[in-house]
């Protein structure tokens, strides 16, 4: 089933799916773009989405309007770019979503999928061949080398690194603390990586 791109408030959202678009604030004006499109359309325009506004009740005691026909205002283009991702990159962006998923933080996988989305296949090709950080790799060398730093060292936080190799740790209690804040870190440290491309 094909997902939509909503723009709203100049601003664009989505992708959704069809049944999600109501939901999401669309109206038979809002302009909606997906994979195949030439360009941004108005809802009620897609054949696809018209059904959604055409099974709206409407009230008993107007008369009937024609639909859709009233002066559209002026509207420009809105500053961001137009997805690029056709079904061959959408598929490249959902395979690298699923082998990388754990390497990013959760509250950022939204963001860094809907960004994929509107790559040119260069740059995905590239941010494909990126090496991503394991923050289970992090959370191992924190557990067993953490007193030594060698987990920030790894992490290429040389600084912390050094000041954990030469108080053994903080004495063992910032060890303890990176024991469980390592994965975090790893995965701010894949997202500032990746933030580079997208």
């Amino acid at each position: 089933m094909a997902q939509y791109y909503l723009e709203k408030n100049g601003q664009q959202l989505g992708p959704f799916e069809v049944n999600q678009l109501i939901a999401n604030g669309m109206t038979p004006e809002s302009l909606v773009w997906t994979a195949g499109m030439a360009g941004w359309a108005r809802a009620a325009e897609v054949a696809e989405l018209a059904p959604l506004f055409v099974a709206q009740p409407q009230p008993q005691y107007q008369a009937p309007q024609p639909q859709y026909q009233a002066p559209q205002p002026q509207y420009q283009q809105p500053a961001y770019q137009q997805p690029m991702g056709g079904g061959g990159n959408k598929q490249k962006v959902d395979m690298f979503m699923m082998a990388n998923r754990d390497n990013f933080p959760v509250e950022r996988i939204g963001y860094i999928q809907e960004r994929l989305s509107m790559l040119d296949e260069n740059t995905l090709n590239s941010i494909q061949m990126l090496q991503f950080k394991s923050p289970m790799t992090g959370l191992l060398l924190s557990l067993f080398l953490g007193a030594y730093g060698v987990d920030r060292f790894w992490l290429g936080e040389n600084g912390k690194g050094i000041g954990k190799l030469l108080t053994c740790g903080g004495c063992g209690i910032w060890a303890i603390i990176d024991w469980f804040s390592i994965q975090k870190d790893t995965r701010e440290k894949n997202f500032e990586l990746i933030s580079q491309y997208i």
